[in-house]
């Protein structure tokens, strides 16, 4: 019996040392993850919607929180003002998951500079096409004071052949930043403005 409870007393202990040290690791690495995240995840993305390296944009970096969720918007400037945004959203239902999208809006015009996929699980092919430019181009210039939509839902934007699911998925997104920005415009400004 003694035996039994020094292993099950060894084995806890190093179950908690194993813990311990797993914790710790994802405290000390966790922003250089964040780092890596944004420059080989989020940064093509950015560079297509900016026009400009992802490295002069990465460090234009604001959290907003929005209920539960923490929302990564990234921005630049021009004379000092903030001129354009990339808000990061997720388009829930697609066919093979959520879609994890940004869309840049242009404050200045009112519009939508694009939108660019950061990150999906949809079938090669077909859902992945959401990638492809014929598709994204379509939101360059849509305002930004209107929800969008497919044309077989009375909108603009052609889905994809075959694959009206991640379409919708990419539009839902799509909506779902725009009316974020919508309701958390000033406190995104009032952020950036804070900003050292």
């Amino acid at each position: 019996m003694s035996d039994i409870v020094r292993m099950v007393v060894v084995l806890s202990l190093i179950a908690g040392v194993c813990s311990t040290a797993l914790t710790a690791a994802n405290i000390l690495l966790g922003p250089q993850i964040e780092k890596q995240t944004d420059l080989y995840v989020r940064g093509p993305a950015l560079e297509r919607l900016f026009g400009k390296p992802a490295a002069e944009v990465l460090g234009n970096k604001v959290i907003i929180t929005a209920g539960e969720q923490e929302i990564p918007v990234f921005f630049t400037r021009e004379d000092q003002t903030v001129s354009t945004l990339a808000i990061e959203a997720i388009g829930k239902g697609g066919f093979g998951g959520d879609l994890k999208i940004m869309v840049g809006i242009d404050l200045g015009a009112g519009n939508m500079t694009g939108m660019e996929v950061v990150s999906h699980s949809e079938t090669p092919g077909l859902g992945a096409r959401i990638e492809e430019i014929s598709f994204r181009r379509q939101w360059k210039g849509l305002p930004v004071s209107d929800t969008v939509a497919l044309i077989d839902d009375g909108g603009t934007l052609d889905a994809i052949s075959g694959a009206t699911t991640t379409s919708g998925a990419a539009v839902r997104g799509t909506n779902e930043a725009l009316l974020f920005v919508r309701d958390y415009q000033d406190e995104i400004l009032k952020t950036i403005s804070e900003l050292k």
